[in-house]
């Protein structure tokens, strides 16, 4: 079955961006966290987003924002990656189509948390907890805990630690509905390995085909 979401996260260049939307991404990531490596302020964000194509989408991920933060991204980006401690009501005040929710997952107990989510189908993402990081480390979940939540939901993005080396076996055993990478396709926070994003998107594609 083909993934609905392939995105590149943590681009901070419209040149990379262009590429990256050319070579079959369908969500380019950007930043807005100034507490980020990778952060970006709004004017990039919109230099972005008008250097994409191929009808791929840019997503925002911010953490914590408030709501008037949240409609200014809104009126460039497609969608917003709330990655902080957001509530369901506070996210509840944007599109739910325009809005995916993160969780850091460290054990089962955390999938209680997620579960008023999955009841207003919301799209959410998976990635690893890290003490006092919000994203973006590299680290990767348990794939079995994974699979758990991707068995009781079926609009879950993977996340953390994917790479062209693992993306197929961990796609193959957890079903997700969508993959997000970003620390291991660079060079340093920001800059893409564009090789890499080139292998990582192609091993996405022909996973869809077996």
């Amino acid at each position: 079955m083909a993934l609905a979401f392939i995105k590149i996260c943590g681009i901070t260049g419209t040149e990379q961006a262009s590429v990256i939307s050319e070579l079959g991404a369908t969500h380019i990531g950007v930043v807005f966290f100034e507490k980020s490596p990778r952060h970006i302020d709004l004017r990039q964000i919109t230099r972005i987003k008008q250097s994409i194509k191929n009808n791929t989408k840019i997503v925002v991920v911010t953490v914590n924002p408030d709501e008037k933060v949240v409609k200014e991204l809104l009126d460039t980006a497609d969608m917003i990656q709330f990655h902080g401690d957001e509530s369901i009501e506070f996210i509840s005040r944007f599109p739910k189509d325009r809005v995916i929710k993160a969780f850091r997952i460290r054990s089962e107990e955390d999938i209680e948390m997620m579960i008023p989510f999955f009841e207003e189908n919301y799209t959410v993402l998976i990635d690893a907890y890290k003490e006092n990081a919000y994203g973006g480390t590299g680290k990767q979940i348990n794939p079995d805990l994974a699979r758990k939540i991707t068995q009781a939901y079926n609009r879950v993005i993977l996340s953390g630690g994917l790479s062209p080396e693992n993306v197929g076996q961990l796609i193959e055993q957890i079903k997700p509905y969508g993959v997000d990478a970003s620390s291991k396709l660079e060079i340093k926070p920001g800059i893409k390995d564009i090789e890499k994003v080139r292998k990582f998107i192609e091993t996405v594609r022909n996973g869809e085909k077996t």
